[in-house]
C-alpha cells in the first residue's frame, strides 16, 4: 500500500512540475504562427518562435517572402535561446529577465530596466501568421505624422 502511495505521489509531482503556466502556454504558437518582436526604443522588428522545449528561434522572411530561420552574417543560424516564465510573471529569455506587464494569446507586453532615461523600456510581442506581411513600427509613426488632426494634438 505504501509503495502505491509513493508511486502516485511521485507521479503527481513529476506531472505538476512539467506543466506550463498560462503565460508559457500563450508563448507557444501554432506551427504556422510566430511572434513579432517590437522594442519601444527601436524602429526595427524581428520574428521569434517559442517552442515547447523552452527554446526560442529567430526567423525572417527571405527574398521570396518565405518564412525561414534567421541567417546572420556568413549565413549562420543564430543559437536558440532558452526561455521560461516564473509564477510571478518574470520572463527569462537568454541572459535577460523581463517583467510581464500584460498578456493575451495574441499580445505580450514586457518591461525591462535600462541605465539611462527613461530608465525602462518595453517589448511588444504580437502573434502573427507566417504568411502575413509584417507592418513595422515606423508605419504607425508615419500614420500619426501624416494625420495629426485625428489625434487632436493642437488642443
Amino acid at each position: 500500500m505504501k509503495t502505491k502511495f509513493y508511486v502516485l505521489t511521485l507521479t503527481f509531482v513529476l506531472i505538476g512540475c512539467s506543466k506550463l503556466n498560462p503565460i508559457e502556454k500563450s508563448l507557444i504558437a501554432k506551427p504556422d504562427e510566430h511572434w513579432v518582436y517590437y522594442n519601444s526604443n527601436s524602429s526595427h522588428f524581428t520574428h521569434f518562435k517559442f517552442n515547447k522545449d523552452k527554446l526560442s528561434h529567430r526567423y525572417e522572411s527571405n527574398s521570396n517572402g518565405e518564412f525561414q530561420k534567421y541567417l546572420a552574417k556568413n549565413d549562420t543560424v543564430e543559437i536558440p535561446l532558452k526561455w521560461s516564465v516564473t509564477k510571478d510573471s518574470i520572463f527569462s529569455w537568454g541572459d535577460f529577465k523581463y517583467d510581464v506587464v500584460s498578456y493575451t494569446d495574441n499580445c505580450i507586453v514586457l518591461n525591462y530596466l535600462i541605465k539611462t532615461k527613461p530608465f525602462s523600456g518595453y517589448i511588444f510581442l504580437v502573434k502573427q501568421k507566417d504568411n502575413e506581411i509584417t507592418i513595422g513600427p515606423g508605419a504607425i509613426e508615419h500614420k500619426r505624422s501624416k494625420h495629426p488632426e485625428k489625434y487632436n494634438l493642437s488642443k
